[in-house]
């Protein structure tokens, strides 16, 4: 209903504009010097209306031909940035599909025809780094870093990454000292740092930096555990090869006594840390020394490695040693682990049948080559030779199932 209203508008003024155009034709006069020109109103309106449907013609026919121009050659900045783009995507295609060479040539053109963005530098860096061209990868970050400023970030993390994937370790962390200096908190640069500490087996600043990267939830916590308890296994494993070169005891034992002075109360009761610096100790020679440290600290950390290691030591008072792993038992009645060491420090005291009691106790909890060859001697020492050869044959029986079992890989 509304539409067909205004069509009879529409026509309506039509038919009125036609009725004036019948009885009025107007007259325009246009003379300038001695030329003339006349016209009636009407037709004066129609060549206007025709002379700008003619202009706006030729402007579209223009625009169009500058176009197809532009394809060829292109004249306009406009045009430029357009086929930089299109190039620049043809060659980050190439980048994604591992055609780096393709991609490289295709980046360069892309910057050669127009000014690049920070994006275009670093991938035409990466794609001339995985080609094998590393002087123009070089060149290209060094062009990132001047015709873009600011992006000193950007540019310092590409140039670590690719340092690190070319192996070149002590660049990537030049490189990357620089950053963390200039971006302490930043979260990526602190875990490739994390990364180059590993690979460089660099334990001490890796162990100085475990701090800030648990803080900042740079790693979460079992692999903050992980990493602390390696760095630590390897510090105390230097700390030991740096005493065997001393002379005398106490240089001997000080590396590992420094580095154990410096750890945090919660540190000292790991108990993967804690085993690491009584083994070092009895390497170094002192096992009075790790009999005390682990005496101190069983109760609050046990475990099997720890009490293995301690029932194969031998400390200045071996009663006092008994009686306090006999204690021990009070938590731990039915431990296997720890009725094997205690058996081992009666037959220290000479304690015969405590020994053979508690090696024999153990062996019910558990079947172990260790407790076969412990009571094989005992029984030996005590002149019970068919009895001492029956756990002989027993362990030896055990070690070869258990040698049977493991996979292929391992045993090769």
């Amino acid at each position: 209903m509304k539409g067909f209203a205004l069509f009879l508008l529409l026509v309506s003024a039509c038919f009125l504009l036609a009725n004036i155009m019948v009885n009025d034709h107007g007259y325009i006069l246009v003379a300038y010097d001695n030329m003339t020109f006349e016209s009636s109103l009407w037709g004066m309106m129609l060549l206007v209306v025709i002379s700008a449907g003619v202009l706006w013609l030729a402007l579209i026919a223009l625009k169009i031909l500058l176009s197809m121009l532009s394809i060829v050659y292109p004249v306009s900045s406009h045009a430029k940035k357009v086929k930089s783009r299109k190039l620049f995507d043809r060659g980050l295609a190439e980048f994604t599909k591992g055609n780096w060479r393709r991609a490289e040539k295709l980046l360069g053109q892309a910057a050669s025809i127009s000014d690049p963005s920070l994006i275009n530098y670093l991938t035409a860096a990466k794609a001339s780094h995985e080609a094998g061209n590393f002087e123009a990868s070089a060149t290209w970050l060094r062009l990132a870093d001047t015709k873009t400023p600011g992006a000193e970030m950007a540019i310092g993390i590409t140039q670590a990454q690719l340092q690190l994937s070319s192996n070149h370790l002590e660049q990537a962390l030049a490189t990357l000292q620089s950053l963390h200096k200039k971006y302490p908190r930043h979260a990526y640069i602190l875990k490739m740092l994390k990364q180059v500490y590993v690979r460089l087996h660099d334990w001490q600043s890796l162990e100085t930096l475990l701090p800030k990267l648990r803080k900042l939830k740079v790693i979460n916590e079992d692999e903050h555990h992980q990493l602390e308890t390696k760095a630590f296994q390897e510090l105390f494993a230097q700390a030991c090869n740096y005493g065997r070169n001393r002379s005398a005891l106490e240089d001997r034992v000080q590396p590992a006594n420094d580095l154990w002075a410096k750890l945090s109360h919660s540190q000292k009761k790991d108990q993967e840390i804690l085993f690491r610096y009584a083994e070092c100790l009895v390497r170094l020679g002192v096992e009075d020394k790790a009999e005390s440290v682990l005496r101190t600290h069983l109760n609050q950390c046990f475990s099997e490695n720890l009490i293995r290691l301690y029932g194969k030591i031998s400390g200045i008072d071996l009663k006092k040693q008994l009686l306090f792993g006999e204690s021990l038992l009070n938590k731990r009645p039915n431990d296997p682990e720890l009725l094997l060491a205690l058996g081992r420090l009666a037959l220290k005291n000479e304690l015969w049948g405590k020994a053979r009691e508690y090696l024999e106790t153990s062996l019910k909890l558990r079947r172990c080559v260790d407790v076969y060859n412990e009571l094989g001697h005992l029984l030996t020492h005590l002149d019970e030779f068919e009895a001492s050869a029956r756990y002989f044959q027993e362990g030896l029986k055990l070690a070869a199932e258990s040698a049977t079992q493991l996979p292929l890989s391992a045993r090769l």
